[in-house]
């Protein structure tokens, strides 16, 4: 097998995003040897740049990447310049001019630092699609980057490609299932946000599909900033946390997500968002509805309710009849079901509402005492 042969296998092969990343490298570097290396991976430009491999002189070298650069930014380039025409591979020197060059924040921060002055890069698109962007580094004392070079990875690109198409929709895939396993419903929007990090992750709208300039990124601190309320008010023990809001709907759940490689053991959070017009249950509810909510959610009978809240017996009455309008509830049983989870019951047994043994709720009783 010679190496184009062994280079084009390298970059086909399943595995992990972050091995995925580092064998596209290492196939770079066997059809061309070069001290450095990297590859950036996404479709989204406003996410790609995170999502990188660097190696320098065989070592990994972390990359400190802040929030917000895009990978046409980073590396000053037209992403639909880039993806119209049939080329894939180009020096540095064609597309900038060196001293331009040095300024790029991706060259300024990384590449300078370590002398790596010449530059070879791939674009990875195929039908106007850009899947990402990997490269080659020389020092100013290393052979110039020849046309045997430009051609040897021209021969690669259509393997990668293919490699980070299917990669790409494999990972989009695993994360959801991930994200959906963890919320236990599917439906609504669903984001995964790295807590650390404090960024958007992924995300998916089965129904209406997402656009992450659009849908996502300038919401994405919101977005953030939602899960964690939820998260907080689940910690202090309420039945009935009050749903953060967000411009396209309401947060309905959220789960802690930690450990799990799909997202490479990172920190995370995954909410589930209802749309306006499907979000309405919960935020259209009086303060004093609520509190009453909160209580029948924990368990508590009707004559308990009134007790607890200091309220008669009739008031809470008239509250849960409200209760029974707004929701289109058919008992205590639906309403408390309807309370927690917004959506028209699921078939799935894991998804139904279990009272708490000793209450009323337990038995469908809908009296007071």
């Amino acid at each position: 097998m010679d190496k184009l042969q062994s280079a084009q296998l390298q970059v086909v092969l399943p595995g992990s995003r972050a091995s995925f990343r580092r064998r596209i490298v290492d196939a770079l570097r066997d059809l061309v040897p070069s001290p450095g290396g990297f590859c950036f991976v996404g479709k989204d430009d406003g996410r790609a740049f995170g999502d990188a491999t660097r190696v320098v002189d065989g070592s990994a070298r972390r990359m400190e990447v802040g929030t917000g650069t895009r990978l046409s930014m980073a590396f000053g380039f037209d992403p639909k310049s880039v993806v119209a025409g049939v080329r894939r591979v180009y020096q540095s020197d064609e597309l900038w001019p060196p001293r331009e060059r040095a300024d790029l924040p991706y060259f300024k921060q990384f590449s300078e630092p370590d002398g790596l002055t010449k530059a070879l890069l791939l674009f990875a698109h195929e039908g106007g699609v850009l899947f990402g962007l990997a490269g080659l580094e020389r020092r100013a004392s290393d052979p110039d980057f020849v046309p045997r070079d430009l051609r040897a990875l021209e021969d690669l690109a259509p393997f990668l490609v293919a490699g980070a198409r299917a990669h790409q929709q494999y990972h989009e895939l695993t994360r959801e299932a991930a994200a959906l396993r963890a919320l236990g419903k599917v439906g609504g929007v669903v984001y995964v946000v790295d807590r650390d990090r404090r960024r958007v992750i992924f995300a998916a709208d089965r129904q209406r599909g997402l656009e992450w300039d659009e849908d996502v990124a300038p919401i994405e601190e919101q977005i953030v900033e939602s899960a964690e309320q939820w998260l907080a008010a689940r910690a202090r023990g309420d039945a009935l946390p009050t749903p953060p809001r967000l411009p396209n709907g309401i947060v309905v759940a959220a789960v802690r997500i930690e450990g799990d490689p799909v997202f490479e053991g990172a920190r995370c959070a995954a909410i589930r968002v209802k749309v306006k017009e499907r979000a309405q249950v919960i935020e259209g509810l009086s303060k004093r509805e609520r509190d009453v909510a909160r209580l029948l959610v924990a368990g508590y009978s009707g004559v308990n309710v009134a007790a607890i809240s200091g309220l008669s017996e009739n008031t809470v009455r008239t509250y849960v009849r409200r209760l029974y309008t707004k929701l289109e509830a058919n008992n205590r049983a639906d309403l408390v079901r309807k309370l927690m989870e917004p959506d028209p019951p699921s078939t799935s047994p894991s998804s139904a509402l279990t009272a708490p043994a000793d209450s009323s709720l337990a038995q469908g009783d809908d009296t007071l005492d």
